[in-house]
């Protein structure tokens, strides 16, 4: 299975530097949720060119369009101190003098709100974090393979912040309680492996971690593959739903980072840990 732990523990170790790199550097856009703005939505009957509408507001707003089955949907999102510019040129480009003679909705979130929701979102992931840790070590008694499943569950978090950075998907309400998710899903598979390995003194460390793996991935993979559905179904029917899309593409890379870190990272550590360095306290 592993024939080389420090290759193993390596390419996660690498994917997780370059997830740091990533976020450090090219950063993670954020929704309204998380900056404060106004959200406009206009719902029309038939599917019209919106990239004029796009280029008039190129530095003001982001502008999409969303399918449905009962229609179009142009969502503008804007900052709050450009919202009358960007309407006037709503406007403008409907050739309305009044937007109320549109299918418009109109949602707006003030800054200190939207501050206050971006600070307690990473708290509850924090202290989730935190107690998920003591929780761990608790259980196991041990600094090596409880340090193994708390830094492969930080891997897994860090992970895909790195990955929504490369993708370009917002940092949301949405997408924090994905990444809150994250925590449990990721420790479920390394708990699973981590017991096995050091309860199961009978069987060599390779048999024992195939075992776990066949446990493990299909848990996995059944999640991934349920996600996968429900991404296809929002893509394919109810587009509007973006929010549903935004947590499960964050599962679905979360989880793909997971049976990288629980079945090399966590796996290296603890074939090192039981292989050399327990065997030298012996």
């Amino acid at each position: 299975m592993i024939k080389d732990y420090r290759i193993s523990i390596a390419i996660p170790i690498a994917l997780l530097i370059l997830s740091i790199l990533l976020i450090g550097f090219k950063g993670i856009p954020k929704s309204i949720d998380i900056t404060g703005g106004t959200e406009i939505t206009i719902k029309v009957d038939k599917n019209i060119d919106i990239t004029p509408l796009r280029e008039e507001l190129k530095g003001l707003a982001e502008v999409k369009k969303l399918e449905s089955a009962n229609g179009y949907y142009i969502v503008i999102k804007c900052k709050n101190e450009n919202v009358e510019v960007v309407k006037q040129k709503i406007k403008e480009f409907f050739h309305v003098d009044s937007l109320d003679k549109l299918n418009y909705s109109e949602k707006t979130i003030g800054a200190t709100l939207s501050k206050k929701f971006f600070e307690e979102g990473f708290k509850a992931i924090g202290f989730a974090f935190i107690f998920m840790a003591i929780v761990v070590y608790l259980y196991f008694r041990n600094p090596v393979p409880s340090g193994a499943i708390i830094l492969s569950a930080l891997s897994d978090i860090i992970m895909a912040l790195g990955a929504m950075s490369l993708l370009g998907i917002e940092l949301s309400s949405a997408t924090i309680a994905a990444l809150l998710m994250v925590i449990g899903y990721s420790v479920d598979s390394d708990i699973l492996l981590t017991t096995r390995v050091l309860k199961r003194l009978t069987k060599s460390f390779d048999e024992t971690v195939k075992e776990a793996m066949k446990t493990g991935l299909t848990m996995t993979l059944t999640t991934i593959t349920a996600m996968l559905i429900l991404l296809i179904v929002v893509k394919l029917f109810i587009p509007i739903a973006d929010i549903l899309a935004n947590i499960a593409t964050v599962l679905i890379l979360a989880l793909i980072a997971d049976i990288l870190n629980t079945w090399l990272l966590n796996a290296g550590i603890l074939k090192y840990y039981i292989t050399e360095y327990r065997a030298k306290k012996i």
